[in-house]
């Protein structure tokens, strides 16, 4: 009676996990109704109900942070109002902790969300729990193209835009390329965000000084 309670048993957590996989594997139509940032999006499905999607594989810079709001300019481009099409990862879970629904959106004409964000510079592949999603694969090759970006998130707080006039740069600044006053400058006037602030600091950019400059 033992052996077939223990049996009993494994056949339902089978039957429990085998339906995990397919309601990930889902696949609904729906249309962008907002872009919350970079990897979460509003979509309005077919049926009328409206669903906080999350992007599988993708981070985009938080709110606030360096290149976010490129980040999310550039997924509203793509995909504010647009048709998509909503496809679940049976290697993955169907909805995240947040109840946010976890898909790839496929846009019109056949490209991938996630994959465009990547091959811009907007995102970096992102492996939740160490369970590597279907298309891991092409999204690394799309992160890779994106770090040749210039801007790009790859290059926040790096020395990425051209050297200072006359090559003079101000040692307070080691990681980018900004020359010692005069003119005095604020962040406003240079190209660079978040980046590392030592010494003497001769135009102010650390004012609350934690050692990041323009934040």
């Amino acid at each position: 009676m033992r052996r077939l309670r223990i049996l009993c048993a494994c056949a339902l957590l089978a039957a429990l996990a085998s339906v995990a996989g397919a309601d990930a594997r889902f696949s609904l139509g729906g249309t962008v109704v907002r872009v919350v940032d970079g990897d979460t999006l509003d979509v309005r499905l077919a049926s009328g109900k409206r669903e906080r999607v999350r992007l599988i594989g993708i981070d985009t810079p938080e709110t606030g942070t360096c290149h976010a709001a490129q980040a999310t300019a550039a997924a509203r481009g793509l995909a504010l109002g647009k048709r998509v099409s909503l496809r679940g990862d049976a290697t993955q879970d169907s909805r995240d902790r947040y109840g946010r629904l976890l898909a790839y959106a496929w846009l019109p004409g056949g490209r991938d969300l996630g994959f465009q964000l990547l091959a811009g510079g907007h995102a970096r592949v992102y492996v939740y729990g160490g369970r590597p999603f279907q298309r891991v694969g092409p999204y690394r090759q799309a992160e890779a193209t994106g770090r040749k970006v210039r801007p790009s998130m790859w290059t926040c707080g790096a020395a990425s835009a051209p050297p200072a006039a006359g090559g003079r740069c101000d040692p307070s600044y080691p990681d980018v390329c900004i020359p010692p006053p005069p003119p005095d400058l604020d962040c406003k006037d240079v190209p660079y965000k978040r980046f590392r602030v030592v010494g003497a600091d001769p135009h102010r950019f650390d004012g609350d000084g934690d050692g990041i400059g323009c934040e």
